[in-house]
């Protein structure tokens, strides 16, 4: 009799398994500020991120044909998303948010699948004299699923000008159609208000609480990944990784999530 149900219930799964399956999407996601390529060359910024094997990756202080003199002399002229795209062998977006000694400072996405489209949005710039910031947006394609990935490096003096941005990001993809993944450098801590209230009770934080900068003696997390909606992913694992290639420290996060 045990045989008999046990055949029963292969048959009906085989059957009708896929009626009542839960349709889970898995990807391995990285966020790294890579101090516009300071402290190593791109080709070792970019074996470092390809050695993690990441789906996407939010990049911020990226510079393209820019000259910095002896800050970085190893770096002039260089368009680092195209190198970097290159080194990693993945696909490359750009998001210019300044223009800078001589070419352009911004912020990156790296992807190991097409994208369908991009989109780059200024955020609120309520003091002028400040740096401008971006949110820089793709959406792939994630083998029959689609995806929206995102980079953003939010201003670093203003408590007021984060809040602003953080709501204006949240708002901006508060009723997006597909699943979305943002990383970036929040320069802000956890218990602010940006964080805790703008992006934590909307957003579903795809990162542990370890600090992030500087990398040589980390005192301070200021680095995210951020997951909308709120419900249905799930941390496989996180790592914020210990390196000396820039003053942050880059983070990795297996997602998973399960569409009902």
């Amino acid at each position: 009799m045990r045989i008999f149900k046990y055949c029963l219930f292969i048959i009906f799964c085989c059957l009708f398994g896929n009626t009542y399956a839960q349709d889970t999407l898995r990807i391995r996601v990285m966020t790294y500020n890579i101090r516009f390529g300071e402290l190593a060359s791109l080709e070792d910024l970019a074996s470092h991120i390809k050695s993690f094997n990441p789906d996407f990756v939010a990049l911020q202080e990226i510079d393209c044909k820019t000259n910095r003199g002896e800050r970085a002399p190893h770096q002039i002229g260089r368009d680092y998303i195209s190198e970097l795209a290159y080194f990693t062998k993945m696909f490359g977006v750009y998001g210019k948010t300044i223009d800078y000694k001589g070419g352009y400072y911004g912020i990156g996405i790296l992807s190991r699948y097409p994208y369908i489209r991009t989109k780059k949005t200024f955020l609120p710039w309520p003091d002028k004299n400040h740096e401008r910031r971006a949110l820089l947006e793709g959406l792939f394609e994630v083998g029959d699923d689609t995806i929206c990935f995102a980079s953003t490096h939010l201003d670093y003096q203003l408590t007021e000008t984060r809040d602003a941005q953080t709501a204006f990001i949240t708002d901006h993809f508060s009723d997006y159609r597909y699943p979305v993944v943002l990383g970036g450098d929040f320069n802000t801590d956890p218990s602010t208000h940006a964080i805790k209230h703008n992006m934590g009770e909307h957003w579903y934080l795809a990162t542990d609480y370890d600090f992030t900068v500087p990398a040589w003696n980390p005192r301070k997390k200021i680095d995210y990944i951020f997951a909308m909606p709120k419900q249905g992913w799930r941390i496989v694992r996180t790592q914020t990784i210990q390196s000396s290639l820039s003053d942050h420290l880059p983070i990795v996060t297996e997602l998973e999530y399960v569409k009902y």
